[in-house]
């Protein structure tokens, strides 16, 4: 085999050179595919059936955790439903050398201020990612639909179109739309920690009889190793009406392979009247060997309302466009 021959004379020139471990690694293994410079420019007498990516590429090389990166270098590319062009560095390759050869290309991107992948928690039902994505997201909420699309711009900014219906007695299923922005204003890789804030605006469209505002703060942190917390605070204005009140959710995870149970609560605070409280369960199914498309299923329990409340199931499916196409990954 290949593979374990490079991997032990890639060890021989790592104890030569102990300083640059991923660098000597990743000319040993990676640079007559991915080029020496890493921007994804094959050597001439390498034939591959797709381009390699570009690791330079900010976006691409930080938006993943290093356990990913590790699971595809160390299993390839097929384990992961992309290109067979990936050979599987397992064999002969030290937990050491894989961890050194993944740290080297995630360093590629030479850019500060890119939020990390070990950031990107799981996306939950109610509380708003902190974290700047390309998403597609179809979400149902009881006879309420909404349609999302997300993109990253940049570093840590995100726009964000939603559209909603909803399916209900009455002869009105447009509900409106909305628009949005959110940057991420603070991050810490060695506290695990995000915030960032954003607003949302909706007009007079549909259902919707008035402009509306709503700033929010979105936060995440992963305090313990594989558990993980997401926040969101969000203030309501609407035109003729003023400050209406504001709304929150908190929630936990665990990732269990390709299940993560979740536990958020949820509830508004109006200006005037009586405030709401509800749990809402929930766990997020990895469906792709990729992880870029995702399914959550939950149900929303009304624990506090002014009026009585029945269970609504919520759900959605999303797609992470920016890992790779919808039908690549599987």
């Amino acid at each position: 085999m290949i593979a374990p021959a490079v991997a032990l004379l890639a060890t021989l020139a790592v104890q030569a050179a102990p300083d640059s471990a991923g660098a000597t690694l990743y000319r040993a293994w990676c640079a007559s595919c991915h080029g020496a410079d890493g921007r994804g420019q094959a050597a001439r007498q390498t034939q591959l059936s797709v381009r390699p990516a570009d690791l330079t590429e900010c976006q691409t090389s930080t938006a993943e955790t290093e356990e990913r990166w590790l699971g595809i270098v160390r299993e390839g590319g097929a384990a992961f439903g992309l290109s067979l062009d990936m050979p599987a560095f397992r064999y002969g390759a030290t937990p050491e050398q894989l961890r050194a050869v993944v740290r080297y290309i995630r360093s590629l991107c030479g850019e500060r201020g890119w939020p990390p992948g070990e950031l990107n928690f799981p996306r939950a039902f109610l509380a708003e990612k902190a974290y700047p994505e390309n998403e597609v997201v179809t979400s149902l909420h009881g006879s309420e639909q909404e349609y999302i699309y997300e993109r990253r711009l940049g570093r840590r900014a995100q726009l964000e179109a939603s559209a909603r219906t909803v399916l209900d007695s009455l002869d009105r299923p447009f509900d409106g739309v909305t628009g949005a922005l959110k940057y991420n204003v603070w991050y810490s890789a060695v506290r695990r920690a995000l915030v960032t804030l954003g607003v949302e605006g909706t007009p007079p469209l549909g259902r919707q009889e008035a402009w509306e505002i709503e700033p929010f703060i979105a936060a995440g942190a992963n305090p313990l190793p594989g558990l993980f917390v997401q926040a969101e605070v969000v203030g309501a204005w609407e035109d003729g009406e003023g400050v209406r009140g504001f709304s929150y959710s908190v929630g936990v995870g665990r990732e269990v392979g390709r299940f993560t149970p979740m536990l958020e609560v949820g509830g508004t605070v109006p200006r005037a009247g009586e405030a709401t409280v509800s749990l809402v369960p929930q766990v997020r199914v990895q469906l792709s060997r990729l992880g870029h498309v995702a399914g959550l299923l939950g149900v929303e329990l009304p624990a506090r309302a002014p009026e009585p409340r029945h269970p609504r199931l919520t759900a959605f499916l999303l797609w992470d466009y920016g890992d790779a196409g919808l039908f690549r990954g599987w």
